[in-house]
């Protein structure tokens, strides 16, 4: 529903940009931020502490889990307790439509989007969001970024099969994409009906042809349809399902360490999902969101918390992890400019594959 949901949306975005074409063309939050380039460390800080105070407050539009997402924020408020830190939290189209619907209507609430990759490009393509070049990118591999700055994740989805050891000893479990299309896993695994982009990145690494192929294959197997990584982790850990081979790493980790019987592996090439932060075009606070964006991407900041509370995997290196065995030296990551442009193609094949919406 959520890829259904994205889908409308981008025909929303074509409508905004005729309706509203000023929402291109306005001088945006960058362009206030500009004074502050080739600033770094403490006078950079506090240079954009001082436009900050004056403001007051920082609004969050996010994907991520609300118990997750409120504690960053608490961090982010003890760092800097001159703003107030709000969210409004929804899934990544909530977020999306609810932004969306609120430029269309001349408004522009949030000053930072943490946001996935598609609905990222779409509000890129609506010209909602301003470019920022936080100096926090510099040691950030270039996978998890854009070039001019729309983009950077702060952390990633690392997708992994999870299954029940109570079905499938360690030894016995698919090793690999291959593996996990033998004949006899028919009927014992699931997919989300909602993984289009993980399925486009696949096509795109593989060649159409090889793509095309093999998910047919596994198409056969008769995969359990279920909506929500989470949802799927929980059956895995419960033993409903026996295996989930796209798993956000995290979840099934997450229960193993609460007693669950799961065990988990990675498959090469190891997809990533990553959660982007965005800047708004029209931001209220734009000197808090540069604060909080320089923050959340930083070593010691909000990513050094995500990742040792959490377990989220940090799209930084050489920061202590809870999940260590979710990092691996390269990642097929999943990129808005791969996502967007060709998600419509995307899900009309992953959708006639697996049967969706039939």
């Amino acid at each position: 529903m959520r890829r259904k949901n994205l889908f409308f949306s981008l025909l929303l975005s074509s409508v905004i940009a005729l309706v509203f074409p000023s929402l291109s063309v306005a001088q945006g939050a960058a362009a206030g931020l500009k004074q502050y380039e080739g600033l770094k460390g403490k006078e950079r800080e506090q240079r954009l502490s001082e436009g900050a105070k004056k403001e007051g407050r920082v609004v969050v539009y996010s994907f991520t889990a609300v118990d997750q997402l409120t504690p960053l924020l608490e961090e982010f408020q003890k760092r800097y307790p001159f703003i107030k830190a709000e969210h409004y939290r929804a899934n990544a189209t909530g977020v999306f439509n609810k932004f969306a619907t609120e430029a269309r209507a001349g408004q522009t609430l949030a000053d930072v989007i943490d946001i996935s990759a598609g609905e990222a490009h779409t509000l890129l393509q609506m010209g909602l969001i301003d470019p920022y070049l936080s100096p926090s990118r510099e040691g950030i591999p270039k996978d998890f970024m854009d070039e001019k700055g729309y983009w950077t994740a702060h952390y990633h989805f690392v997708v992994a099969l999870g299954f029940n050891t109570q079905h499938i000893k360690p030894a016995e479990a698919p090793r690999n994409y291959e593996e996990l299309a033998h004949p006899k896993w028919k009927g014992r695994f699931s997919l989300d009906p909602a993984d289009q982009d993980l399925f486009g990145a696949l096509l795109l690494h593989w060649g159409k042809d090889k793509a095309l192929n093999y998910f047919r294959n596994l198409a056969k197997l008769e995969p359990r349809m279920v909506s929500g990584h989470t949802q799927q982790a929980n059956l895995v850990g419960a033993g409903e399902i026996q295996m989930a081979p796209w798993l956000y790493g995290y979840r099934p980790l997450q229960l193993k360490d609460d007693g669950a019987p799961v065990e988990t592996a990675l498959f090469d090439p190891v997809l990533s999902n990553p959660a982007y932060l965005l800047l708004t075009k029209n931001s209220p606070h734009p000197h808090a969101a540069a604060l909080f964006i320089d923050w959340a991407l930083s070593a010691d900041g909000g990513m050094k918390f995500f990742a040792e509370k959490f377990g989220r995997t940090p799209t930084r290196t050489g920061l202590k992890e809870r999940f260590p065995q979710l990092r691996v030296d390269k990642y097929l990551v999943v990129k808005p400019e791969i996502v967007g442009p060709n998600f419509k193609e995307f899900t009309k094949l992953y959708n006639e594959i697996f049967g969706i919406g039939k």
